[in-house]
């Protein structure tokens, strides 16, 4: 796995869920009053596929910016844990099916998955100007 934060391209990450509106509303207005990006992106490292932060990359988007942090991983890592959050849906969820969703741009419902990251970097604490 690798153990940094790197800027990517905001329009190069491919998304895995849907997100929710209203907690895109609630986040959105907070990184306006904050005026910052609390925790970066979990991005697996291959096809460039959100596994974590996709309300905060749609927040993103809405203020234009052009890049966004990203903790990138290797997927394939046995680190990396993927759970239900759903209970109506496979009660096992394979990395795989995550992988070939995202890529044929069909999107789990909202919070459906939960990955588990060990080590993962929190309170990066990143201006949104250094992110337009």
């Amino acid at each position: 796995m690798r153990n940094k934060v790197v800027l990517l391209n905001i329009n190069r990450l491919k998304p895995h869920e849907m997100v929710d509106k209203k907690r895109l509303s609630f986040l959105l207005e907070r990184i306006k009053k904050d005026k910052y990006l609390k925790n970066p992106v979990v991005v697996e490292d291959k096809h460039l596929i959100i596994l974590d932060g996709h309300h905060r990359v749609k927040a993103l988007k809405h203020l234009r910016a052009k890049k966004i942090p990203a903790f990138l991983v290797n997927y394939k890592n046995d680190d990396i844990r993927v759970f239900l959050r759903k209970k109506l849906l496979l009660t096992k969820l394979i990395k795989n099916i995550v992988i070939e969703n995202s890529l044929n741009s069909k999107l789990f419902p909202s919070k459906t998955t939960r990955h588990l990251i060990r080590n993962r970097p929190r309170n990066i604490n990143v201006k949104i100007n250094q992110l337009l």
